[in-house]
């Protein structure tokens, strides 16, 4: 029941947030999306978590906010509070859009966050993106590799493959898979969209900084760059 009413909590809040408008600050842009807690210093992370709701709170509120946010399987209490003291959060449904301005972002960044969304929303932000990128900007996506989904699936291993589709013990909307990708799915996105020269990259290689701290999951993770 609690974490039914938090998830409700984190909804409601972002609905409230939907019309905000973030202003970046000078120098190279980079953002973020569906950030969870993996960030990296100098980025803009949206994220609809509990965890970018109360980022600025003080840090005897955010330990209390540790043990509400179950947090302990990742992070000790003094990790979770320096991350989001340390580190730039916004609170914001990305279903609702991006809320830069256009062209302000020199580079846009999200990890295992796209296949959670509807393809319809999905594609929705990968068009925001475009958006938002300045002319040369970078997209990095990583997501799980449905290719390499279906090939444990036909070599016999049914449960790992069933991993790529199911998140089985994180509750709420945004821990549900809800499409799949492999490469020539997201390039055919992309290309809708307008971006060019998308490439397949490897794990923490690419345009995209920061790559030793953000990119994850490098067994299970198709990672694509595409170019504004």
């Amino acid at each position: 029941m609690l974490r039914e009413l938090l998830d409700a909590l984190t909804r409601f809040v972002a609905w409230t947030r939907r019309h905000q408008q973030v202003v970046p600050a000078a120098g190279v842009v980079k953002v973020n999306l569906g950030s969870g807690l993996t960030v990296a210093d100098g980025w803009i992370n949206f994220d609809s978590s509990l965890n970018a709701i109360f980022a600025s709170w003080p840090r005897p509120l955010l330990r209390v906010v540790y043990r509400l946010a179950r947090q302990s399987r990742w992070h000790s209490s003094d990790e979770y509070v320096s991350i989001l003291k340390r580190h730039r959060f916004v609170n914001h449904n990305l279903a609702y859009g991006i809320p830069l301005p256009s062209e302000s972002a020199d580079y846009v960044y999200t990890s295992h966050f796209l296949e959670h969304l509807p393809k319809e929303v999905g594609e929705g932000l990968i068009r925001e993106a475009h958006r938002i990128l300045k002319p040369g900007g970078t997209l990095r996506v990583c997501v799980p590799d449905l290719e390499l989904a279906i090939s444990e699936y036909v070599h016999g291993n049914k449960e790992r493959a069933l991993d790529f589709f199911y998140e089985w013990s994180l509750p709420g909307y945004f821990s549900k898979h809800q499409y799949m990708y492999d490469f020539d799915l997201l390039k055919s996105l992309f290309s809708s969209v307008g971006f060019c020269s998308v490439e397949r990259c490897a794990y923490r290689q690419g345009r995209t900084p920061d790559l030793i701290v953000l990119d994850n999951r490098a067994g299970e993770t198709l990672f694509v760059e595409a170019r504004r």
